[in-house]
Parts: C-alpha cells; sequence; structure tokens
C-alpha cells in the first residue's frame, strides 16, 4: 500500500498562501503518521515564502514540476498530468498493492478509509474502494490496484472541460472492476472543494 499525493503551488495571493500551508502541514502530517510510504508530486513549484511544505515531510520518491511545466491546463487536467510524470520516475512496486490517492491539503479526519483498505490488501476480489455520487467518482481521495492506477493514467491527455470524476469512474467500468469495487458512502475527509474556504467533511 502507498499513498500518492498531489499538490500544487498556484496561489499567488500572501494571505491564502498562508492558509494553504497550514492545511497542507496539517493534512500531509496526518497522512505521515500511518507509517505507509509516500509517492508525492507538487506542480506548479516555486520556491517562495509559504510554499506549500512538501520538502519538510520524508517522502519515498517526490516529484516538483516547476511554474509553467503544466501550461493552460484546468485543475483536474493539471493534476492528472501531474500523477502521469511522477509514474514514470518513482520505484517500481508490485501492480496487486493499493494505491490511495490523496489531495494533498484536504485532511482525514478519521482512519476508517484507510483501515477498510488495509482490511482488503490480499482481498482479490476487490480492486478499489470509491465514494461514487451522481455517476461520478470523488477523486480526491480514492484507492486503486496500482495495476489500474497506472493503466488509467497512461490515458491521452484529458480535454479540457471533461470531468475527471466521471472519466475515472467510466474507466472503472470500462476494464471490468467496478463489480469489484467497494462502494463508501464517506471518505472521512475535510475537503474545501469550492476554494471558498466552506469547508466539508466527505
Amino acid at each position: 500500500m502507498h499513498f500518492i499525493v498531489t499538490g500544487a503551488d498556484h496561489i499567488s495571493n500572501s494571505s491564502l498562501r498562508r492558509e494553504r500551508y497550514i492545511e497542507y502541514m496539517l493534512s500531509l502530517h496526518r497522512i505521515f503518521s500511518y507509517g505507509i510510504p509516500v509517492f508525492g508530486v507538487l506542480s506548479e513549484f516555486e520556491q517562495a515564502e509559504n510554499t506549500p511544505p512538501f520538502s519538510k515531510f520524508p517522502f519515498t520518491y517526490l516529484k516538483t514540476l516547476p511554474r509553467g511545466a503544466l501550461t493552460n491546463q484546468q485543475k483536474s487536467q493539471a493534476e492528472f498530468a501531474s500523477i502521469k510524470t511522477l509514474i514514470k520516475e518513482i520505484p517500481e512496486i508490485s501492480d496487486d498493492e493499493f494505491i490511495l490517492k490523496i489531495v494533498g491539503r484536504y485532511m482525514l479526519v478519521n482512519d476508517d478509509f484507510v483501515h477498510l483498505v488495509k482490511k482488503h490488501e490480499t482481498n482479490p476480489q476487490v480492486d478499489a474502494i470509491i465514494c461514487e455520487i451522481d455517476n461520478q467518482q470523488r477523486t480526491f481521495l480514492y484507492a486503486m490496484r496500482y495495476k489500474y492506477f497506472k493503466q488509467l493514467h497512461s490515458k491521452p491527455m484529458i480535454p479540457a472541460g471533461v470531468n475527471i470524476e466521471k472519466i475515472t469512474l467510466e474507466f472503472i467500468k470500462s476494464v471490468g472492476i467496478y463489480e469489484k469495487t467497494l462502494k463508501v458512502q464517506s471518505l472521512g475527509i475535510l475537503a474545501n472543494t469550492n476554494n471558498e474556504n466552506d469547508f466539508a467533511v466527505c
């Protein structure tokens, strides 16, 4: 089992940068507390005050993409591209390993999801664990066997305006693992999905 943690350093407003720094710091502390190996990718990186504090944590592998490397891409497309880049460089791991993909600034508020993934690590009847809602899935936290996670991110770049949450669920169905996917009602994660500081546990 490995975490893949994503982040982006695209905020210029100084007060908002400070808020984001705190969010990342709290969330990363929580992620690393599990003692699970963590791969990370930080895009739009520019060394400056209150840069997301990825460098302060003992990532198994950390990829930074400088500002401008993912130009003219929307948030979801940029994250997808950053994961594609990360996968090319991380050490080889087993296709059967679970990847817990998580947005780095959203904090886990309980252990339920991580414990559920651990419970099914060796269960051949479970290949993914997701939260499905309105014919799509929440992509800020989900688990998928590395075999399929790699396959998903080997796809061509997602066009602008295409819903990554819907694309990911469609992929799960297209490769025949939807019946081997556990669906949870809650991920137990504190998210700020609209960037308006409207936090909610999802």
